[in-house]
């Protein structure tokens, strides 16, 4: 089982090690570093995606913003973990950082500006996350997590044109990794195809909100893990609901099934909650 919320501190000592505490208490199969780190611009701190078409070029990751922090919290949650312990680092695809930076209209803007524009700022940004993804192995992670945005905000030719390549782009610096997990983040709205030859082992994505379950999905996505079944919006400890509902996956998954929040849980989750959903995957 993953569990996982933001823990909204940004000093990379501390960050790692209320990381790995939180692993250990709950006793995870990973420690999922959050990226309460900016590693360029804080979240929604710019306007519109017009601001960062004027960048278009970002320099290496190791000198901007505070990507270097964030690979401090890296390596020192790895000081932290035994050798038999499973860290995740969490990188954001390129249109994942233009709607965190932005808010997620900037994500149909970006695709409403000139072609020639949106792909130098595309390829530009997936350099940054190819090179994020390889320093972060690099200093510790056994494994990315990578959170995509933008196939419910996008036209599938759009995604096809603006999404999948650049996504695919900022993948390759994952390469050395043990583990690739691919997070859709968003409604997903219809079969997750276009992420079948996406060089990852795991796909996971929330139940709330989208069309797709995950007995549904994973039929399109064969020989890669599936994961999800925990509704990200719990406000407490699972009921039988929850509980007939994971017991289904499993049945219909089996060994495929990895039990996990289709998002961030909310900051305020409770250690009742927590050990509530713990227990779910020993009923």
């Amino acid at each position: 089982m993953l569990l996982w919320k933001h823990f909204r501190v940004d000093e990379p000592r501390r960050l790692a090690e209320l990381t790995v505490a939180f692993q250990r208490r709950h006793r995870l199969a990973a420690a999922k570093l959050m990226p309460d780190i900016p590693i360029l611009f804080p979240d929604f701190s710019l306007s519109s995606f017009s601001q960062i078409a004027h960048l278009r070029r970002f320099g290496d990751v190791r000198t901007v913003g505070r990507a270097a922090d964030y690979l401090a919290a890296v390596a020192h949650a790895r000081s932290l973990l035994d050798h038999r312990e499973t860290l995740l680092a969490t990188v954001f695809s390129p249109l994942a950082l233009v709607g965190l930076w932005c808010g997620p209209e900037a994500i149909p803007e970006l695709a409403a500006a000139p072609r020639a524009v949106a792909h130098e700022v595309l390829w530009a940004l997936s350099q940054l996350v190819a090179q994020l993804a390889s320093a972060c192995v690099a200093s510790g992670a056994d494994g990315v997590y990578y959170s995509c945005w933008g196939q419910d905000l996008l036209s599938e030719a759009e995604y096809a044109e603006l999404g999948t390549p650049y996504d695919l782009a900022g993948l390759r610096g994952a390469q050395r990794a043990r583990v690739r997990i691919l997070h859709l983040h968003g409604a997903v709205l219809g079969p997750p195809s276009r992420y079948r030859d996406y060089p990852v082992e795991v796909v996971g994505w929330s139940e709330v909100g989208s069309s797709l379950g995950l007995v549904e999905g994973a039929a399109h996505l064969p020989g890669q893990l599936i994961m999800g079944g925990i509704s990200e919006l719990q406000q407490g400890p699972p009921g039988d609901l929850e509980r007939r509902h994971i017991r289904e996956l499993v049945g219909r998954l089996g060994d495929r099934l990895v039990v996990a929040p289709g998002c961030s849980l909310p900051d305020g989750t409770t250690e009742e909650t927590l050990d509530g959903l713990r227990e779910l995957v020993r009923g």
